[in-house]
């Protein structure tokens, strides 16, 4: 052997141990981490488990506010002819709902909308004017029952010659905010046994919740069919009748294990 190679030999083992000693460690760290990614995947198929479901409360209510419209007009070649017709029209509208137990204060129509436009016949010009005036009167009130007596007999005033525009009454429920917090926790229970139903089916337990969303409260006839399952949809807060349903959708999702 030469010189060189007796000086190099104790550096090459050296190195050498060094190499096989790195290897091994490096072979350890890659089977620790393989066990770790390995966990990793099991809990992140874990949470991917889960289930939506709706839970939905309802309240049959009674309208405490209602609400009731009438809009009419006349037409005349002259305004103050146009004008006179409409406050005779007011006269009777005033007269009627003080039959039904609504006073001046009820009766009281709004400012007259008033237009002109050029009379055509067969679509020919006459080289005439005709005004037009509308008014409308409304009013809301607490008492219920005496605008459906209004409704109900409103055909008194085409009986004495007074055809109207239009005619609407509504009624709104105003104390939502006393019937929520339980509608909301019946909703989240109703879901809650959704859940578990589908949890029993699939052989799983129901965990946490993942994330919860509170549709509208919605507001509709008892006999409506609106409402269905949308989480989203809103009627409003009056409906046709004072006989009410309120109703809310809550969408919840359970992580399952």
């Amino acid at each position: 052997m030469s010189r060189n190679s007796s000086v190099f030999a104790p550096l090459v083992a050296t190195n050498r141990r060094a190499f096989v000693t790195g290897s091994a460690a490096m072979a350890l760290g890659l089977a620790g981490g393989g066990q770790l990614i390995g966990h990793g995947m099991v809990q992140m198929k874990r949470a991917d488990r889960e289930v939506t479901v709706r839970g939905v409360a309802q309240r049959q209510v009674t309208a405490n506010l209602a609400r009731w419209e009438a809009k009419y007009s006349e037409r005349a070649y002259d305004l103050p002819s146009a004008l006179a017709a409409v406050d005779r029209d007011s006269a009777m509208i005033a007269a009627y709902l003080k039959t039904q137990g609504f006073g001046d204060a009820q009766a009281r129509p709004g400012s007259a909308e008033v237009s002109v436009a050029d009379e055509t016949v067969a679509n020919k010009p006459t080289g005439r004017k005709v005004y037009a005036v509308a008014r409308a009167v409304a009013f809301s009130t607490a008492n219920v029952a005496g605008v459906q007596q209004v409704q109900a007999h409103k055909d008194k005033l085409a009986e004495e010659g007074l055809v109207l525009d239009s005619v609407n009454a509504s009624y709104e429920y105003t104390l939502l905010d006393r019937i929520k917090p339980d509608m909301i926790a019946d909703a989240a229970r109703d879901a809650r046994r959704a859940a578990e139903k589908f949890a029993g089916d699939s052989d799983s337990t129901v965990g946490g919740i993942k994330s919860a969303t509170q549709g509208y409260f919605s507001v509709t006839g008892r006999d409506s069919s609106e409402g269905g399952d949308s989480e989203y949809s809103d009627s409003g807060r009056t409906a046709a009748t004072p006989d009410q349903r309120v109703r809310v959708v809550t969408t919840i999702v359970y992580y399952l294990s």
